[in-house]
């Protein structure tokens, strides 16, 4: 990503706090180029649309950064439009004030609506847009795991939802909200920051609630939630002592809990959440999850080989009696093997999903191996696991 034009920072003035209303001119042909340059992002299916002073946008597609250079390089006055055209006043000052801010926002005439970071970097504002349609996926659209169904119409309990930034757990969420949605008879609480995806009520009544302007904090809205008459709640993610708390204390009387947490695997996301806790607290923690954990599923999106388009990759991990002894009894690096040994009850390591998608043609051998698990960590897995790779994969 080469920008023709170079641009020293330093030398420009920051529009946007010198003049945060522009002239009416100024804003209407600034607005028509953001509007243009999110036009062909969805059309290029770009997931993320960079902003940043003196660089053309940036698009990301298929998980590769690459400019727009059909559009100008991004100038102060170009960002105080957007802040003018997707901000309230009260948004305004608060990044301002924070130099940061998360929102979301719906425009006329596009089949996507757009999760937006607003920043500050070298005191000038940049922001980052996270396309998504404004139609909920479904989970055979997503080719999500037959386990997922399963998990969707449990009556109550925790399932979390793993895996790095930008691997797809919000569309995962998503997709699982739109099944119950169409499946079950409940009332769906969903907590975020921000909404990325709006659903309507079809079988079931959704309440979509957004940290900033319905809440304060996820904690606060999870304490709430259970005088809401709640049958599932969803929470994007539990980050803190208090939300994993109270997202356990959610389980344990009878809702159902999806929650999404930041670990590369099943074992490392149970690990987190007792780990989070002092440790006088981390028996009976463990007790709870032993008691309400149903599931964990940590995903990985890769690049589809030989074509445009993404592929997520799952490690499944349904909650079986075995499973629960060893979180219970602080045993859960054993935790690898139950899992290794279980496939026929829907059981799947990370190591044998990217096997299985080599196989299919799904992905390269490249890219699954830069996400192959360090498989000494499993007993049945006799080499180490920088082993030649055609070996790795039986090929």
């Amino acid at each position: 990503m080469v920008d023709d034009t170079i641009y020293i920072l330093g030398d420009q003035t920051n529009e946007f706090q010198d003049q945060p209303s522009q002239q009416a001119g100024s804003l209407s042909q600034n607005s028509n180029d953001v509007l243009d340059i999110l036009k062909n992002a969805v059309s290029s299916n770009a997931s993320d649309i960079h902003f940043q002073v003196g660089s053309h946008p940036i698009f990301r597609i298929d998980g590769v950064l690459s400019s727009f250079v059909q559009a100008k390089p991004v100038t102060s006055s170009f960002m105080a439009c957007c802040a003018d055209l997707f901000l309230n006043e009260k948004q305004k000052k608060h990044l301002f004030e924070h130099r940061q801010l998360d929102c979301s926002v719906t425009l006329p005439n596009f089949t996507h609506r757009f999760r937006i970071n607003f920043f500050f970097q070298r005191n000038h504002l940049s922001g980052v847009f996270r396309s998504n349609p404004i139609i909920p996926p479904t989970i055979e659209h997503l080719g999500l795991p037959p386990l997922m169904e399963k998990l969707a119409v449990l009556p109550h309990g925790l399932v979390l939802i793993t895996g790095a930034t930008g691997s797809g757990k919000s569309t995962t969420l998503a997709a699982l909200v739109n099944y119950m949605n169409h499946h079950r008879n409940a009332h769906i609480i969903t907590i975020s920051d921000p909404i990325e995806y709006v659903h309507k009520n079809k079988r079931c009544v959704i309440s979509q609630r957004e940290i900033g302007n319905d809440a304060t904090s996820f904690a606060s809205a999870l304490r709430v939630a259970l005088r809401e008459d709640p049958n599932v709640l969803v929470v994007e993610e539990i980050r803190d002592l208090e939300s994993i708390s109270m997202a356990l204390t959610a389980a344990e009387t009878g809702h159902l809990v999806f929650a999404t947490l930041h670990t590369n695997d099943a074992v490392q996301a149970i690990n987190r959440v007792i780990d989070v806790f002092p440790p006088h607290q981390q028996f009976q923690v463990r007790v709870q999850m032993a008691m309400t954990l149903r599931a964990v599923i940590s995903q990985v999106l890769l690049k589809k080989k030989g074509g445009p388009g993404r592929v997520a990759v799952f490690e499944t991990m349904p909650v079986t009696t075995p499973i629960r002894h060893l979180i219970r009894d602080n045993q859960t690096v054993q935790i690898y093997n139950v899992i290794s040994t279980n496939r026929a009850q829907g059981m799947m390591l990370r190591n044998d999903a990217l096997k299985e998608y080599v196989v299919r043609g799904l992905i390269t051998k490249e890219d699954a191996e830069a996400c192959f698990m360090d498989t000494s960590l499993f007993q049945n897995e006799q080499q180490n696991w920088r082993r030649p790779q055609d070996d790795r994969f039986g090929l």
